[in-house]
């Protein structure tokens, strides 16, 4: 299942604008990590040929079907009311990819994340082990998670709090040709990723959780974007 009991093939969106995704179609990379940077990670997009299909009815989207939109990343409102709750956000924004397309850096809890060297301390650490909050881990670093129902974890960082991911149980061990997935919190990314060109949101999910005016507000500015 796609966020917490959506289908992947459950068509969700109403936005009108034909804004029109163009990440590159060369293999490119993403970074981010929390706010006291404790927890860091790097998304290591492929290129266009080696990417999932999402199938035709997930690309319903703000804008017209591209060769890169058919594809993943898939990047998603998120108007749910539990990833509003938990991220203390009006709206959630997703990154959603396949689970081998991301590295994690840990710090040791026995290091301070303000201190000057503390990045040379990050420790890669295996990437399902970070979702699904291995105990270890949990022990020996800034790693916390929690679980919002009884098959979904969401990872924070335990200093500064951040919240970063979302893992359905089921999506993780995901035998369809995406391969185990999850969903990253767009607003960690480092701003020089958000601000790369061609990205941006090109799907809504759980519209009928959705509050009126941040709809409205979505739908109004996805237009005005398609007019420049």
């Amino acid at each position: 299942m796609w966020k917490a009991s959506v289908s992947l093939t459950e068509t969700t969106s109403t936005a009108t604008s034909q804004i029109m995704p163009t990440l590159p179609k060369e293999a490119f990379k993403l970074h981010g990590g929390c706010f006291c940077k404790a927890i860091t990670y790097t998304v290591s997009i492929p290129e266009l040929e080696a990417r999932p299909l999402l199938g035709r009815a997930i690309t319903d989207s703000f804008g017209p079907k591209t060769e890169v939109s058919e594809r993943l990343p898939l990047i998603s409102l998120d108007h749910c009311n539990s990833c509003r709750r938990v991220a203390g956000s009006i709206l959630q924004c997703w990154l959603i990819i396949p689970i081998s397309w991301a590295t994690f850096l840990l710090l040791p809890r026995s290091v301070d994340p303000k201190s000057p060297n503390a990045a040379e301390s990050l420790i890669i650490t295996p990437t399902l082990d970070v979702l699904k909050g291995k105990k270890d881990l949990i022990e020996t670093t800034y790693l916390k998670t929690f679980a919002t129902s009884e098959q979904v974890a969401r990872v924070f960082c335990g200093n500064c709090g951040t919240h970063l991911t979302f893992l359905d149980v089921e999506d993780a061990q995901s035998a369809t040709k995406w391969g185990g997935y999850f969903d990253i919190a767009v607003g960690t990314l480092e701003k020089q990723s958000v601000e790369m060109d061609g990205f941006m949101p090109y799907r809504q999910g759980h519209l009928v959780d959705g509050i009126g005016w941040v709809k409205r507000l979505v739908d109004d500015g996805a237009r005005s974007m398609d007019e420049k």
